[in-house]
Order: structure tokens, then sequence, then C-alpha cells
């Protein structure tokens, strides 16, 4: 099952160039774990999704992610998708940048510190940036996972970010 999710994430991405068999096993998994908010496991974007959004224009971010969320001056979004349901909204974001992992991890760590995230866990390192967590006060629920591309694009940090109304 776990390998039908990371096909189903890998599958998403609309870089031509990070392809599942050019993935690292351990970030597909890291990956896979991280899609679930509150134990419900988010529906993947499906490529034509990601593929449609991007060609009419709607790789900006979505208006229902909060508007104080952080983004690195040279971001380049590659997939956003917002949706809504039973009147809920959230967000999937993946994007990159070529900051250094070390600036981008704190400018999350210090977004999500300020979030005060109950039920929240941090794993960071030079190689992985991943954040979770629900702030009830706001009733938001996040989920971050990122961290260097496989080479030749080293220099590249990829994110993605899940967003809810919970």
């Amino acid at each position: 099952m776990s390998f039908a999710l990371v096909m189903a994430l890998g599958a998403c991405s609309t870089n031509a160039e990070n392809t599942p068999s050019e993935t690292s096993s351990d970030n597909m998994q890291s990956e896979a774990v991280n899609t679930e908010i509150n134990g419900a496991t988010n529906a993947p974007v499906s490529e034509k999704e990601t593929n449609e959004a991007l060609a009419a224009g709607e790789e900006k971010v979505p208006a229902s992610l909060p508007k104080d969320f952080p983004l690195p001056q040279d971001v380049e979004i590659t997939t956003a998708h917002s949706s809504e349901t039973d009147g809920k909204k959230s967000v999937l974001l993946i994007f990159s940048t070529k900051e250094s992992m070390a600036d981008v991890s704190k400018l999350y760590k210090d977004y999500f510190d300020a979030q005060k995230l109950d039920e929240a866990g941090q794993t960071i390192d030079d190689n992985n940036l991943i954040i979770q967590g629900m702030n009830m006060e706001k009733k938001h629920s996040w989920s971050m996972i990122g961290g260097p591309l496989a080479s030749p694009q080293e220099d590249i940090i990829q994110l993605t970010v899940t967003w809810a109304e919970i």
C-alpha cells in the first residue's frame, strides 16, 4: 500500500527530472508518511490536474493559504492546489528554492514556532525539514516536508506543504 501511495505522489511532480526512480526511497517514504492530516489521507493531485492548473496560470499561492505564510524570495511554485470539503478549505503547495537548507530551515522553524502548534513534531537536519502539527486556536493543521533534491540538482531545496482547516 505504501508503494502505491509513493507512486501516486511521484506522479504529482511536474518536474520531469524528479521521477520516483531518481528520488531516494527515504524521501519517498517520508512524503508518504507526511501526507496525513489528522489521520485522514489527502487525495493526491493527479498529474492531469496539476498540468491543467499550471496551464491555467494557477501556479500562484492559493488564496486559502494563510497570508502570513512565508515564501523564499526566489520561490518557484510547481504545484498549487486548493479545495473545499464540507466547508473546510485545504491547500497543497509544492515549491522549490535555491536558498541554503540552513536558511530555509530557520525560516520555517521560526514560522511554525510562532504558530504554537499542538501535537507538533519536527525533524530538522542538513537533509530534512519535517514539521507537522495543529493550531487548535486557529483550527489549522500543517504539514511540511522537504530537503535538497538528488543530484544533479543538490543546490535546490524542494518543499511540500499541506494546510487544512480542522
